[in-house]
């Protein structure tokens, strides 16, 4: 669970930039800084701060998902 939340962190920073941008009407032009898809999502991440941005988060995203896989786990050993 937590070695999952490290790895997949670059795509949840990528779906939260795309999730929380403004989206265009029809005709309309993109204004600068406007992200297409998830590549370009990524490499805009990467653009502004690096190979750390990308994993901004990702401590936090560990300390939710390890708790829950140890209760999913436990539940599964015991119910077995």
């Amino acid at each position: 669970g937590a070695s999952a939340s490290v790895i997949t962190s670059p795509l949840d920073m990528a779906k939260l930039r795309l999730q929380t941008q403004r989206a265009l009407k029809p005709g309309e032009l993109a204004p600068a800084g406007y992200v297409k898809g998830m590549l370009d999502a990524l490499a805009a991440i990467y653009r502004e701060g690096g190979i750390r941005a990308l994993f901004r988060g990702a401590g936090a995203r560990v300390a939710f998902h390890t708790p829950s896989t140890c209760i999913t786990f436990t539940c599964f050993e015991e119910c077995r």
